[in-house]
């Protein structure tokens, strides 16, 4: 590079680190050839990331061998360099996506340059190995908590075949930084050990904790690991939030809690307590039968529950028959392919948004005894057999003068020209398509002709604006 053209690489090393930041990996990478300011640069980038599959492809046994090593001396020699030259290390991510036999064989090196990097002022650390599941038991990664256990640490993530070994129980382990914590399909050889990890954050803002496991040396091969049954988060005064997926029995006791996302396993009741969370602003429940969880009047009283809450989602939710629900707080509200549930009652005199997802055939009745006049009604429905006169029926319910409601429907088959309707009238009705031009629609007569004309290979989009 013609150094009289070349002002950037006279620029201060943290800015060039910044450069390099906002760059696409493949392009950092280029960096390093351009001279040997930039390949310094770039070896000395403090956001390493390394990932096996850069490396080694697919190719005879002796060839992939020989990729194996030619990778592992690459880590090393990478992390060797900031460790001989005192340089910190803001994030250290690796991501192995080797078949479990050469997994094995290099987890030592693993051990190795995760110490090397926790002894460089390591900020975040991310580990991504494939994913565990319960009928393929394969050796993991035992993570020793000497190994990460570092004071600078203060974000954890890890995924994939990784297991926390009983070394993690012991009470001098902590993590005294620790900040964000994300575990998703690792082992547990004690379902307690999570508990105990938690109880050792004490400034831990967010969990999360996806579809983890628990060995159980007494079962049968096939029965070794089975999903984490419970788990229970309480004492941790700065947590912000949780999203916890695939645990049947959750307890959380966090004053400070604002956000909570909970995805049950579907084949399973769960159970789930959080009512002395009263700072809690968003909920999130998903898979749910909510007749495990809560009473029929249970969402009458999230007023008192929970003073902040202002937006509920409910995603792939079994429900009561009658739903009531009641917030002087709530301004979002979601409720996505909730089943069985045939009347919805919906008493928020704040709430600005509502969205509702189902596919099905049977539209339930919906209506509003108090909202807001800034309330936006989003409706997205996929009916298998549409009738035009439950269409009818379910608009006329989104009829109050004092608010606007757009309504987004996605219809698959065509629908039959025969089919009766009842007819309503709008002022101002616009329906949009992904497939046809804009049409204007004074009623819906004229909505049913435009309807009527699809085919079962049209994927439109319908858009009402009501006045």
């Amino acid at each position: 590079m013609d150094e009289k053209m070349d002002q950037i690489s006279s620029l201060p090393e943290t800015i060039l680190h910044d450069i390099l930041s906002r760059l696409p990996k493949k392009d950092a990478i280029k960096t390093s050839v351009l001279s040997k300011t930039w390949r310094e640069i770039f070896y000395t980038f403090p956001i390493l990331s390394i990932c096996d599959r850069e490396s080694i492809r697919r190719s005879s046994k002796r060839k992939k061998d020989q990729q194996i090593k030619t990778f592992l001396d690459y880590g090393k020699q990478r992390l060797l360099r900031f460790s001989e030259q005192g340089l910190a290390i803001k994030e250290f991510k690796l991501k192995l996506s080797l078949t479990c036999f050469d997994l094995q064989l290099i987890y030592p090196d693993v051990d190795q340059w995760l110490k090397l990097a926790s002894e460089c002022d390591l900020q975040t650390l991310k580990l991504c190995l494939p994913t565990l599941k319960e009928d393929d038991p394969c050796l993991c990664y035992i993570l020793h908590p000497g190994v990460i256990e570092a004071r600078s640490l203060n974000k954890l993530v890890l995924k994939g075949r990784i297991r926390f070994d009983k070394d993690f129980l012991n009470p001098s382990v902590k993590f005294s930084s620790l900040c964000v914590l994300s575990l998703c399909y690792v082992l547990f050889d004690d379902e307690g050990a999570i508990e105990h990890v938690n109880s050792h954050c004490p400034l831990i803002e967010h969990i999360t904790l996806k579809w983890c496991y628990v060995y159980n040396p007494q079962g049968a091969r096939d029965l070794q690991i089975s999903l984490m049954k419970s788990v229970s988060m309480h004492g941790l005064q700065k947590l912000k939030g949780v999203d916890i997926q695939g645990v049947q029995n959750v307890y959380i006791d966090a004053p400070n809690i604002e956000k909570i996302y909970y995805g049950a396993d579907s084949y399973e009741p769960s159970k789930m307590n959080f009512d002395s969370c009263g700072n809690l602003r968003a909920l999130t429940l998903m898979n749910m039968k909510i007749e495990f969880l809560f009473t029929d009047i249970w969402f009458l009283h999230l007023s008192s529950k929970f003073p902040f809450l202002e937006s509920l989602e409910l995603v792939e939710c079994s429900m009561y028959e009658n739903i009531n629900i009641s917030s002087s707080q709530l301004k979002a509200l979601v409720l996505s392919n909730c089943s069985i549930m045939e009347k919805l009652e919906i008493d928020t005199p704040n709430l600005l948004s509502f969205r509702y997802y189902y596919a099905g055939d049977n539209l339930p009745s919906i209506s509003f005894l108090r909202c807001s006049s800034q309330l936006e009604v989003n409706v997205l429905f996929n009916m298998i057999h549409p009738r035009l006169y439950q269409l009818g029926k379910f608009v006329e319910q989104f009829k109050p003068q004092k608010f606007l409601a757009s309504l987004s429907l996605s219809i698959r088959p065509c629908i039959p020209s025969d089919e009766h309707f009842y007819y309503y009238e709008y002022r101002d009705v616009k329906v949009t398509s992904s497939v046809k031009n804009d049409v204007n629609v004074v009623d819906f007569v004229h909505l049913k002709s435009v309807l009527g004309g699809w085919t079962s290979s049209d994927n439109a989009n319908i858009s009402f604006r009501l006045k």
